[in-house]
């Protein structure tokens, strides 16, 4: 990771090594420790815990929810006006609200 992050610009072992312990504590990554190969020192080996898909859906739910809680008319207007420049995203939109009324009344 640090060497393709050296690639771009100059950055610390420590800056690196600190963000990915804080992504591993958000529960963003998972980790194991490695021993090197002569077993002299160890080290951290981090990939992430969510796949792309579902990351971006929680990203998104969360902002959203965040969003709502805040400025929920305003949200729920800017949503709505947004969607409704494209008539096939509109439909959608209004199905998947009808669909969510069906199922809050059963």
């Amino acid at each position: 990771m640090l060497g393709e992050l050296k690639k771009k610009k100059p950055i610390a072992y420590t800056t690196v090594m600190n963000t990915m312990d804080r992504l591993y504590e958000k529960g963003l990554l998972d980790r194991k420790i490695e021993k090197s190969k002569g077993g002299a020192y160890v080290y951290y080996v981090y990939w992430p815990k969510l796949e792309e898909a579902n990351f971006k859906e929680d990203a998104v739910r969360q902002v959203l929810s965040s969003l709502l809680d805040n400025f929920d008319e305003l949200v729920t207007s800017c949503l709505v006006e947004k969607t409704a420049a494209n008539d096939q995203k509109l439909e959608a939109l209004k199905q998947k609200i009808d669909k969510t009324i069906k199922e809050k009344k059963k």
